[in-house]
């Protein structure tokens, strides 16, 4: 068999380049095919930079002529102009709008006393490799619409790219750096989502966390030593480590918050792991006190032993934990108190599809009217709460 020639529509006019067997080009001609043998055919696209904010089409042909008939196979690729940042520390006051995306060349530092803020509707792609690092302060503040949420992900789409962990590094927060908060915050696919690592003689948080959604990373969704941290409304899911991993003491506070590690694979940590220590690569064990306090919020997981939830104590520094109200896989009956729910049953919370990332419990959940009023009006998705709220990051509603 033999095809009488392969050319683009567009020839070389075409932002598309064909190859064939490897071979470069924009028309090729006779090309003959033996029996049970077959063409390697590849695209790559080139595309302009133009003045066009949103993702455009940039569409040609792939002729094909064969025994003097000519098909037509239509090409279509999607476009995004961007924005490349490549500097290594920012400028101080530095602000990042919505009109077009950023890409994160290689890691970027917000220096001490510098703020980085980030406007509704924002999206940084980072290269594999890339940190955010910051010393000064990160102003995330975006809103609950989800075009106005503000996104932290690797640069390659589609296919196993949208949820694989461990693409990029993460948001990484220095000794020194404070009052940073990131609101309607998404971010996905890193090394670990944020980590935070500020200790000081005070209980203010270093960070707050509010309305967030961190999912798909592969040490922890967010990983702290002895800092101070407040989280809201946040959903942290399918982490390979845990969704939460806080260590070496510290002051932490999550309200209403969900932690669902239901990622296939092999795990060996729980999906929420609070210490008063670490053992440092000298193999010293660091201890600080500890104060924890967990209210309205669901620790799930399919760890195979049950148990998601573990407060580890191996110093004699001061050692707090207030639980009220959440919904917590585990077989420690001691739990039970202060209106806590366990239960080792992997379908015991019932959210609604999680087939789909859909964390809100279903009519029949026991998170249904199950939490403490913390005076926290709307959930993560800015739904109202009812005057009986529910355990989680998300009020139940009809699917």
């Amino acid at each position: 068999m033999v095809l009488e020639s392969l050319a683009l529509q567009g020839g070389s006019a075409s932002p598309y380049t064909l190859f064939v067997n490897g071979r470069p080009g924009k028309a090729f001609g006779p090309q003959r095919l033996l029996g049970g043998d077959s063409l390697l055919l590849l695209l790559e696209v080139t595309l302009p930079p133009t003045a066009e904010p949103t993702p455009y089409l940039a569409a040609d042909a792939l002729l094909v002529v064969n025994k003097g008939l000519q098909q037509e196979v239509p090409i279509m690729g999607w476009g995004q102009n961007a924005r490349s940042i490549s500097s290594s520390t920012l400028p101080c006051a530095t602000y990042w709008d919505a009109a077009l995306p950023y890409i994160i060349e290689r890691s970027i530092l917000v220096d001490t006393l510098c703020t980085l803020t980030i406007g509704p509707g924002t999206r940084l792609y980072f290269k594999p490799g890339a940190f955010l690092y910051v010393k000064g302060t990160l102003l995330a503040e975006g809103e609950a619409a989800e075009n106005e949420r503000i996104l932290f992900r690797n640069h390659r789409q589609g296919g196993a790219y949208d949820t694989q962990p461990g693409q990029w590094g993460g948001i990484l927060f220095l000794e020194g750096s404070k009052a940073n908060r990131l609101r309607y915050c998404d971010i996905r696919n890193a090394q670990v989502g944020v980590r935070l690592g500020t200790p000081d003689p005070d209980d203010t948080p270093d960070l707050v966390l509010e309305s967030c959604r961190l999912e798909n990373h592969l040490e922890a969704g967010i990983l702290a030593y002895t800092s101070d941290l407040l989280a809201i409304n946040t959903l942290v899911a399918n982490c390979l480590g845990p969704a939460v991993a806080n260590l070496a003491g510290g002051n932490y506070r999550y309200q209403h918050c969900t932690f669902a590690n239901l990622r296939g694979g092999q795990r060996s940590l729980p999906a929420a792991l609070f210490s008063d220590n670490v053992v440092l690569d000298n193999g010293e064990m660091l201890t600080a006190p500890l104060q924890l306090q967990l209210q309205n919020t669901i620790i799930w997981g399919n760890l195979g032993s049950g148990n998601e939830f573990l407060a580890d104590r191996a110093g004699q520094a001061p050692f707090s934990l207030l639980l009220e109200h959440n919904l917590i896989r585990s077989s420690d009956t001691s739990l039970e108190q202060g209106g806590n729910l366990i239960s080792t049953a992997l379908t015991y919370v019932r959210f609604q599809d999680i087939s789909r990332y859909n964390y809100r419990p279903d009519s029949l959940s026991p998170a249904v009217n199950a939490g403490k009023d913390l005076g926290i009006l709307l959930d993560l998705s800015g739904q109202e709460r009812d005057a009986q709220p529910d355990i989680g990051a998300l009020e139940y509603t009809k699917e």
